[in-house]
């Protein structure tokens, strides 16, 4: 009896430490997965972590950061979730996953009408200003080939910034996810035909919840025990329908 007892404290104790834990969530202007409408933040992966904190019994705040910073926020404070973020060899030691939530595909964007602009190569890419997204995987895997962020790569802090500036012609090519930069491009006043995709770069990673390697070790288990349940019940399927056309 004793020991029933003590066990079923021990249940509560562990059950309010988990509820007490207080954790937050970073992400970046990425649309459709995660973007800002009218004060709040939604798209794909943010209502998709918000079915599965409910699913867990969590909450989380979230704030929307320049991808540089939010990785960073991620990586120095316990107990924070980062999305949508690329699993990858480097980053694989320095979060706990929960995932994937989505595929990905990375392009290189021209405007169609730059007929000067050809590109059917990697090598091809050297000769031209490329616009891409500070600390982003696929950033990292240019610089790993060989372009400089001095020369060939012009940083900014978001996809948002760099459709602009491929629309005023300040970069000749830009990285970016395929949905993500039409959806950019009419966000901005622009037909999606006004871009060219001219060289896929990656569609081998996909998109995760990232969190933190210090946090509570009884988090991870428990997002990932929900992340399956909201699998299993359909609702990611019904969100892709919503936000995602593959």
């Amino acid at each position: 009896m004793k020991s029933r007892y003590l066990l079923g404290i021990c249940a509560l104790l562990f059950s309010g430490f988990v509820h007490a834990t207080e954790l937050t969530a970073v992400t970046e202007m990425l649309p459709p997965l995660n973007y800002e409408e009218q004060g709040v933040v939604t798209g794909y992966s943010t209502e998709l972590l918000q079915a599965v904190l409910q699913t867990a019994g969590l909450s989380a705040p979230i704030s929307i950061l320049p991808w540089a910073r939010a990785y960073q926020t991620a990586q120095t404070q316990p107990n924070t979730i980062i999305y949508s973020i690329v699993r990858t060899a480097e980053r694989e030691p320095l979060f706990d996953w929960i995932g994937p939530i989505s595929k990905r595909q990375i392009f290189l964007f021209k405007l169609r009408a730059r007929k000067d602009v050809e590109v059917s190569t990697l090598s091809d890419a050297r000769k031209y200003r490329i616009g891409a997204v500070r600390e982003m995987a696929a950033t990292q895997q240019l610089i790993k080939q060989g372009f400089n962020p001095e020369e060939s790569l012009d940083l900014a802090p978001t996809d948002e910034s760099n459709v602009k500036k491929l629309f005023l012609n300040r970069v000749d090519l830009i990285v970016a996810l395929d949905w993500s930069a039409y959806f950019l491009a009419k966000q901005n006043g622009h037909s999606v035909t006004e871009l060219e995709p001219v060289l896929l770069l990656d569609n081998s990673h996909a998109y995760y919840f990232g969190l933190n390697k210090q946090s509570d070790a009884a988090l991870t288990g428990k997002l990932n025990q929900a992340f399956e349940q909201v699998r299993a019940s359909g609702q990611m399927d019904k969100l892709k329908s919503k936000y995602v056309r593959d």
